[in-house]
């Protein structure tokens, strides 16, 4: 009895969350925190580093996690090794290849630390040309770039050197956003946005941004399109909730419907393929919770909801209908009332049929995905 109380639960509980593109995913294992890091190496996702200091006391953090999207569960690897014997916050991350780059921070780190997720291992491996601290870089063709102090920055992984490649249009500003698609790179600074073109050395000014936010927010790039999330205009405290996408195609910005987490400053996001991911930040208080967007989730749908699925006749006696509203294609998993799945269908016509077969009478739970995403969970009674 109490594991089919606890399942029904877990049920309810994850059929509230998805909407407008967003799903929440496990909370970051590794705890509340703001001004910490993420980058994706592979399928595998990375968050750590930060601090959070709501007390009065500054606490500083070196963890490092492991984020497996095809679970929805997270892992500690090997503590970070820059910083002080405490860790950093306000780093630099490139993830590159196969590695994931660490250099600079609050604490006046140049050192250059190499994570290696195959062998769970940090090696220094080279310095930075300058302090990197609350800033972002960005990667193309297997090379990353970063702004300070009017200069350009070109990291090369195969030697582990920097180069200066050219002084930048805009002044570098701190907590400033940086993103890039295949082929070029965005920064987002109190100046202005601007569009970097490697095979030229190039800096393009583009349309400004239009929101609120002028700093500290959660970016990332998906499907070749650029997303803002949250951060603060002018003051810490006048944070935001805001979504924004930009087009390079059409060089317009798009409001999107707002962040459905707490609104925030200083979060940490990374892509893995055609979703991203974000969490962390604070607005005085710290947040653990983590959240997967989708853009083609959203386009489909202003809002995912599991009222969508009609399922008849219930309770059942033979078979039961499932039909899902402006879906053709979804996936339902039967599952009895231990949590065990007896059947799994997939839909290519919005609708489907569960033939009981020789399924004894009770209860049972149809979970319901979407484009892989989790939609909810509908009981339905056998007679």
């Amino acid at each position: 009895m109490k594991r089919f109380a606890l399942l029904i639960g877990i049920i309810f509980c994850l059929a509230e969350s998805a909407e407008a593109g967003w799903i929440k995913r496990a909370d970051m294992a590794g705890g509340a925190r703001h001004r910490g890091t993420g980058c994706s190496i592979g399928t595998k996702g990375y968050l750590g580093l930060g601090h959070y200091n709501g007390t009065g006391v500054n606490i500083v953090l070196k963890d490092w996690w492991e984020y497996d999207p095809a679970t929805n569960s997270w892992s500690q690897k090997a503590d970070y090794i820059g910083g002080t014997s405490a860790g950093n916050y306000g780093v630099l991350t490139l993830g590159i290849g196969d590695f994931a780059y660490v250099t600079g921070g609050t604490f006046s780190d140049l050192n250059v630390h190499r994570y290696d997720p195959k062998n769970n291992i940090w090696t220094t491996v080279g310095t930075a040309p300058e302090q990197f601290s609350n800033t972002e870089g960005f990667v193309i063709g297997g090379k990353g770039y970063a702004m300070r102090s009017g200069n350009h920055y070109e990291f090369d992984p195969a030697t582990n050197t920097w180069s200066v490649i050219g002084t930048l249009p805009f002044g570098a500003s701190i907590w400033m956003g940086a993103f890039s698609t295949q082929e070029k790179g965005y920064v987002r600074t109190s100046g202005g946005f601007y569009e970097y073109k490697p095979s030229t050395n190039q800096w393009i000014l583009r349309a400004s941004f239009p929101g609120i936010a002028t700093a500290a927010s959660m970016n990332f790039s998906q499907r070749g399109k650029l997303y803002v999330i949250g951060g603060y205009g002018g003051g810490l405290s006048n944070v935001t909730r805001e979504v924004w996408e930009y087009d390079p195609l059409l060089n317009t910005w798009t409001l999107l419907e707002e962040f459905p987490g707490t609104s925030r400053r200083f979060g940490a996001a990374f892509s893995i393929g055609d979703r991203s991911y974000c969490g962390n930040g604070t607005n005085g208080t710290n947040f653990a919770d983590f959240w997967e967007f989708d853009a083609e989730l959203y386009l489909s749908t202003d809002y995912l909801d599991i009222e969508k699925v009609n399922l008849y006749p219930n309770p059942a006696t033979n078979y039961v209908n499932i039909d899902l509203e402006g879906y053709d294609q979804f996936d339902v998993t039967l599952m009895d009332a231990t949590g065990q799945a007896v059947q799994v269908i997939a839909s290519t016509t919005g609708s489907i049929r569960i033939e009981r077969d020789n399924l004894p009478t009770g209860q049972y739970f149809a979970q319901i995905k979407v484009k892989g995403h989790y939609l909810g969970t509908k009981k339905l009674i056998f007679q």
